[in-house]
């Protein structure tokens, strides 16, 4: 599955994400993901530099939040915390 970011500020050029899902065997699989993002002009130096760090920060789990909601059906435990997070001031 390939997503592509629309709508985005004028300095970025591109956001796309490519995921991967690949059998294994009948009870399992693997997943992997790949990210494009790329800016443009002094602006775009920037803002590059904060949101690849925040995608960094954000993206250690995400494979593994990923296995967890497969497996039990349900958000892994950081997701509440990282929710709580983003909505307070």
């Amino acid at each position: 599955m390939t997503y592509e970011a629309t709508g985005a500020p004028a300095f970025v050029t591109l956001a796309r994400n490519r995921w991967h899902i690949t059998p294994i065997d009948a009870d399992s699989a693997r997943a992997t993901y790949e990210g494009r993002f790329e800016t443009r002009g002094a602006l775009g130096g920037l803002a590059r530099w904060w949101i690849l760090a925040q995608v960094n920060r954000t993206g250690r789990h995400l494979l593994d939040d990923l296995k967890h909601y497969v497996e039990r059906g349900t958000p892994s435990p950081r997701k509440p915390r990282q929710l709580g997070r983003r909505t307070t001031v």
